[in-house]
């Protein structure tokens, strides 16, 4: 018996002690599952701000790129801040109806008309660009409108604005190596759950709960150089090149009027029209900032052509240089020592002086793209041929011409009869003419006629140029004018030019240095985040300078 009541009095000791390790487990685990679960709102927390901080990073990389897609298509803005209170900036920016009063609207008035170029669906294309119409401003703002500082629309309750833009010229920071300066862009990214309501508004604490993380600030430094007007960024040279007038001839140089920038007829060309003059008398200079687009904008419609098929980039007339910094041509290459002597070539021609080079004659030793060629090189006084008289290269022979004085008549280089083989480019005839007879009016009349036709280069930069016959010039022709040779007018509607001539087969490297009123933005060169609170000097420091920059295409 006393056995059964050890039994019993231990069974119910044990279920005394059973119910309290019930209750202290039980509340063990609720306490590991309040912990995992505050845990776990805690991580959740911290994942929606680091989305949302990541969305509005994102907004800051398209915001860059909108704005640096923008300033590119107004590069003359790269060179300005975007805020001021006088002087020239994106704030201030317009395209004057009247006279521009300083050179930034005079090259905003020029790019403008040359934009549209009789396209009335582009009449307001860089003016939008610059100042945005109230229908579009919210999401397709223009650069004035980002010098306000608000908030615009990236389309799924993203947003950016730009805080400032600086251009640090060669005074300010050491410029990246052949570069102008810097374009320092700082602007905000916003990342939001729903649309926002008031875009002016861009205070700190404007967002709470989740929107507190959804805002940043990034500073990008991007280097801007100074770059060659189009006709020089080819691989082959520019078909025409002159630095007095237009294309116009003699007789219609009257006709074009700062009000009327017109003219009948002139030649045709098919290829770049280089015109970079810079002066009162022969330059179509003028206050109002028209007459020379307006007056590309005529060649372009009307006498430059493009082949079939058409290069990617449009061959266009273009006047390049501005008084204050000009377009000036490269200098003539030197003639070597020790070359033949041609003296006259004129009419009648013996026959040792109708094809070249001739037999026995030596050539010179040259690198030209990087390979060693032999090239035939004369010196001539004066080329003046009539009749049937005509001077003939022979194709696939590299022949050069140094002219002293004038030339007149008809020279042949056909390399379309040739076939491999044989190499024959149009590069290989070239003629180099510097007035060294000091003639008053130094001229080059090329007679290229039916059935005829000239390959080459021909550079010339004090003489009158002039092309006439119906055959077929094909390469590049620079001097002072076109068309004002009263006896060696074009024909009317044929094409005087045809561009081919590569930079790579001139004897001497002719690509005029960039320049410095054509601003051209560079690849990023350094990208930094910086507290959105930050006021005065950036938080953000760049190479100074960066030495692996350069210009973006």
């Amino acid at each position: 018996m006393n056995n059964r009541l050890y039994l019993h009095l231990t069974a119910n000791k044990e279920k005394g002690f059973a119910l309290p390790l019930a209750m202290l487990i039980g509340l063990i685990l609720m306490g590991t599952g309040i912990t995992v679960m505050m845990r776990v709102q805690g991580d959740q927390s911290k994942v929606i701000a680091q989305k949302a901080q990541a969305d509005s990073l994102t907004s800051s990389e398209a915001a860059v790129a909108r704005v640096r897609d923008l300033l590119n298509s107004v590069r003359v803005m790269a060179t300005v801040d975007s805020n001021c209170t006088t002087g020239d900036c994106w704030e201030r920016a317009e395209i004057p109806t009247g006279n521009p009063s300083t050179n930034f609207q005079r090259d905003l008035k020029k790019l403008a008309i040359a934009t549209a170029c009789g396209n009335t669906n582009r009449n307001n294309e860089i003016a939008y660009k610059i100042l945005a119409p109230t229908e579009q401003r919210a999401v397709n703002p223009g650069l004035r409108d980002l010098a306000s500082g608000e908030w615009f629309d990236l389309g799924n309750n993203r947003y950016y604005r730009v805080v400032n833009y600086v251009y640090l010229d060669d005074t300010e920071k050491t410029p990246p190596s052949r570069g102008l300066g810097w374009g320092v862009l700082t602007l905000e990214g916003l990342s939001l759950k729903s649309a926002a309501t008031d875009l002016t508004n861009i205070n700190i604490n404007r967002d709470s709960g989740d929107n507190a993380a959804s805002r940043n600030r990034v500073v990008v430094t991007i280097p801007i150089f100074p770059s060659r007007p189009l006709a020089f960024t080819r691989t082959t040279v520019p078909t025409l090149w002159i630095r007095e007038g237009a294309t116009e001839d003699l007789s219609q140089t009257d006709q074009i009027t700062a009000s009327n920038p017109n003219y009948s007829g002139g030649a045709k060309f098919q290829g770049d029209v280089v015109m970079s003059d810079t002066t009162e008398a022969t330059g179509f200079v003028e206050g109002t900032g028209t007459l020379r687009p307006n007056l590309e904008c005529y060649i372009n419609q009307n006498n430059i052509q493009q082949p079939t098929p058409a290069p990617n980039t449009p061959y266009k007339a273009q006047f390049v240089g501005v008084p204050e910094e000009r377009l000036d041509f490269p200098n003539l290459p030197e003639p070597p020592n020790g070359i033949t002597n041609l003296g006259e070539l004129t009419s009648p021609l013996l026959p040792a002086q109708e094809t070249f080079p001739r037999q026995g004659d030596t050539p010179t030793t040259r690198t030209i793209n990087g390979q060693s060629v032999q090239v035939y090189e004369y010196i001539v006084n004066n080329i003046n041929l009539s009749g049937n008289d005509r001077i003939t290269i022979t194709p696939g022979q590299r022949v050069v011409f140094y002219v002293g004085g004038d030339i007149n008549g008809v020279i042949e280089h056909d390399c379309s009869r040739v076939s491999r083989p044989t190499v024959c480019k149009p590069g290989n005839l070239q003629i180099y003419a510097d007035n060294g007879l000091d003639a008053a009016a130094p001229q080059i009349c090329l007679r290229v006629g039916q059935n005829q036709r000239l390959e080459a280069f021909i550079f010339a930069p004090d003489y009158s140029l002039g092309k006439t016959g119906n055959g077929d010039f094909v390469g590049a022709a620079w001097g002072k004018k076109w068309g004002k040779i009263s006896t060696c007018a074009p024909n009317s509607g044929a094409v005087a030019v045809t561009q081919g001539v590569e930079w790579t087969d001139l004897i001497q490297n002719l690509k005029p240095n960039p320049l410095n009123t054509l601003p051209q933005l560079g690849k990023i060169a350094n990208w930094c985040e910086e507290p959105i609170d930050t006021t005065g000097t950036s938080e953000c420091d760049f190479p100074n300078p960066s030495p692996s920059t350069s210009p973006s295409p």
